[in-house]
């Protein structure tokens, strides 16, 4: 590892950042939240060239991210935040940092968040604005990206179409960095324990209070919007999982691969060696940048840019 990851994780692990998610309650962390989210503010960007607007569905904003210079490809990017936290302006910037890099027109949803709404309204909004993107792209030029919760909602698009929206085509390719999944067995949940140990970001503890916030009152939040693994996956596109080998999420891995082989579906596992959560979109050391790097070719080799 290099020097300035060695010190990028030390002032992390310093600051506590995990103690973010743990150490109230549940409606104190939910409060905590709403207030951030109230402060938080859509950026204003700006470049040349590209054509930036918003538009709204279902009464949320989406911001469109489209090239000047036409293109027929476009990805739907999903930020996390633990389905609580709203996407912050520097994630924004990332976005359209990926949209000049990859060549691809994209699509940023604020999705309705677990602070207010059962899970099943953010899956709502995002197909939505999926169903908006097929007026101007065709299925199997859009790709979808997630990073965090966002990547469990991006591989979540699948079985959601599968539950009951048949008339929808599966896009062409998804790519999930770190996605956000709960424990589903007793082994998981005794590797993601193991992790906890080396994760400077996300606790497992939260990973069990997210149940509870995922469902919001609402029991018939389907099974598959908290635990991923279980979800069907007939026609599911080509996926791409990004994890880093230090984070608890990573305890989930070998679930998903039984799930991609038991559908048939091609797959790859990138692992970050020593990396931390969502390790490609913060590219301030060296092994960040390449996972960011690699990111971008993945996405363009699959896209076909």
């Amino acid at each position: 590892m290099s020097v300035k990851y060695e010190i990028l994780k030390g002032l992390v692990k310093a600051a506590n950042i995990k103690k973010r998610w743990v150490g109230m309650s549940t409606e104190e962390l939910l409060e905590n939240r709403r207030k951030q989210n109230a402060k938080n503010r859509i950026p204003k960007l700006r470049d040349d060239a590209f054509l930036i607007s918003r538009i709204e569905v279902m009464g949320c904003p989406v911001l469109k991210l489209i090239h000047k210079e036409n293109t027929d490809r476009a990805d739907l990017f999903l930020i996390g935040g633990g389905m609580i936290s709203a996407p912050r302006p520097g994630s924004i910037k990332k976005a359209l940092r990926f949209a000049r890099e990859t060549g691809l027109d994209v699509f940023v949803p604020y999705y309705p968040l677990c602070t207010d709404w059962p899970l099943t309204r953010a899956y709502e909004m995002i197909h939505e604005t999926y169903r908006v993107m097929l007026r101007d792209y065709e299925a199997e030029h859009i790709s979808v990206l997630g990073t965090s919760s966002g990547g469990n909602l991006a591989l979540g698009m699948v079985p959601y179409i599968n539950d009951g929206h048949g008339d929808t085509p599966m896009p062409g390719y998804i790519m999930a960095i770190s996605p956000g999944t709960c424990a589903d067995t007793e082994e998981e949940w005794q590797r993601m324990l193991e992790l906890d140990k080396k994760d400077v970001a996300i606790p497992a503890a939260y990973m069990k209070t997210a149940v509870g916030i995922m469902r919001h009152g609402d029991d018939t939040v389907p099974d598959y919007m908290i635990w991923l693994q279980r979800g069907d996956f007939t026609n599911c596109p080509k996926v791409t999982f990004i994890y880093g080998s230090d984070e608890t999420l990573y305890a989930c891995a070998p679930s998903f691969a039984a799930a991609m082989q038991r559908y048939g579906v091609d797959y790859e596992i990138i692992v970050g060696a020593g990396m931390f959560h969502c390790y490609p979109v913060f590219s301030i050391c060296r092994e960040a940048k390449e996972g960011w790097d690699t990111m971008i070719r993945r996405v363009k080799e699959e896209t076909g840019l």
